[in-house]
């Protein structure tokens, strides 16, 4: 695959890592740092917007997902592995620069039963993401 405008591949690798903005202290706990699953549910269109991070420091981070969205709560980073491990897919998704999104969450014609499903996965990400403070 050709390279992206960010100079990244436009193939997203396992080891790679992908940041999350996260957007309220609901989707963290704050006492432990455990991610919650609320951060990774996605959004009407069925992505779930991700960062990739791949030679970026923590001030690389945080200044990278200040571009795109404001939060002081930090970012929820997880490994691609971790994401394709709940049978989930990360594409890249350019552009903004560097931009993917976290793709293939669960149907149902049940509305509730989709809920519990994508919940169910998305608890899996949360569960090998660690929050990112940005002091």
């Amino acid at each position: 695959m050709s390279d992206l405008p960010s100079g990244l591949s436009g193939q997203v690798a396992d080891p790679e890592e992908v940041a999350r903005a996260i957007m309220s202290s609901s989707w963290f706990a704050p006492t432990t740092g455990r991610i919650k699953h609320n951060t990774y549910l996605p959004a009407p269109d069925d992505d779930t917007s991700v960062f990739r991070t791949i030679g970026l420091d923590r001030g690389g981070v945080q200044t990278l997902l200040a571009e795109h969205r404001v939060t002081e709560h930090g970012a929820a980073v997880a490994a691609v592995i971790s994401v394709r491990e709940a049978r989930l897919d990360v594409i890249a998704s350019e552009p903004p620069l560097r931009h993917a999104n976290i793709r293939g969450w669960p149907k149902s014609a049940d509305p509730e039963e989709q809920k519990s499903k994508r919940k169910e996965v998305a608890m899996c990400i949360a569960e090998a993401a660690r929050r990112v403070p940005w002091v």
